[in-house]
C-alpha cells in the first residue's frame, strides 16, 4: 500500500463534529505532550506559516490562534485536508489558513511526518526553495539512537540517528540542531521517542 492510500484511509484524529470535540482534541494532545510546543513552538505573530503534512490540523489552527498572519496546510491526505476545512470553520478561522504550498514562508513546521515520506530528501530540499531568508523550519522525527526501532502497520517508517539526520538537512542546504525530545510511543509504536530540530538555511 502506498503512503497515500494508507493516509487516505487512516488519520490520527477526526473527523471531529462539533466545536466541542475539536477543541477537547486539542486539549488531549496538549496534555498527553506537555513539552511539544516548547519544542515545536506555535505562536509565530504576522508570519506566514506551512504547515506540512498537516493531519487533522492541530497546528494549523494553534498557528492561527496565536497570530500568525497567514498558515498554508498541506497533507497528502484530501481526507486530512477535509478535517482541516471543516475545523476551522467551526473555530472561525477559514479566512486565517489556505489549504496548498505556498511560494514563499516565513516558518515551516512538519511533525511526525518526514518520516513517513517516500522522498524525504526531496521534501527537505522544497522546504529550502520555500522558506524566506531569516527563516527557520522546526521537523520533528522519530528519534533512532533513543528509541526501539520497530515497524508499525504505517507503510514507510524511517529512523534517524542525530548525526544522519544532521547529514539529510546539510544536504539540502540546512543547519540542523537537536533542541530535545518527548515520549511519542503509542500501542501500535512501542518504546518511542520523538527528536525535535531547528532547521536554518545554511
Amino acid at each position: 500500500m502506498s503512503s497515500t492510500a494508507f493516509w487516505t484511509d487512516n488519520q490520527v484524529g477526526g473527523p471531529y463534529a462539533t466545536l466541542d470535540e475539536s477543541q477537547q482534541a486539542l486539549d488531549h494532545r496538549a496534555n498527553l505532550y506537555p513539552s511539544l510546543h516548547d519544542l515545536m513552538p506555535v505562536a509565530h505573530q504576522g508570519k506566514t506559516v506551512l504547515d506540512y503534512g498537516c493531519g487533522p490540523g492541530h497546528d494549523t489552527i494553534l498557528f492561527c490562534q496565536h497570530g500568525a498572519g497567514h498558515v498554508y496546510y498541506h497533507d497528502i491526505s484530501p481526507l486530512a485536508l477535509e478535517i482541516v476545512d471543516a475545523r476551522l470553520d467551526m473555530h472561525g478561522l477559514a479566512d486565517r489558513a489556505s489549504p496548498g504550498l505556498p511560494q514563499h514562508a516565513d516558518h515551516i513546521h512538519c511533525a511526525g511526518v518526514l518520516h513517513h515520506t517516500e522522498d524525504p530528501d526531496g521534501i527537505l530540499q522544497s522546504f529550502r526553495h520555500v522558506l524566506n531568508d531569516g527563516g527557520e523550519a522546526r521537523v520533528m522525527i522519530y528519534d533512532g539512537e533513543r528509541s526501539t526501532i520497530t515497524q508499525s502497520k504505517v507503510p514507510i517508517t524511517l529512523w534517524w540517528t542525530e548525526a544522519q539526520f544532521q547529514e539529510l538537512c546539510l544536504d539540502a542546504g540546512f543547519v540542523a540542531l537537536y533542541v530535545g525530545g518527548y515520549d511519542c510511543s503509542a500501542p501500535w509504536r512501542p518504546d518511542c521517542m520523538a527528536a525535535c530540530y531547528t532547521l536554518t538555511p545554511c
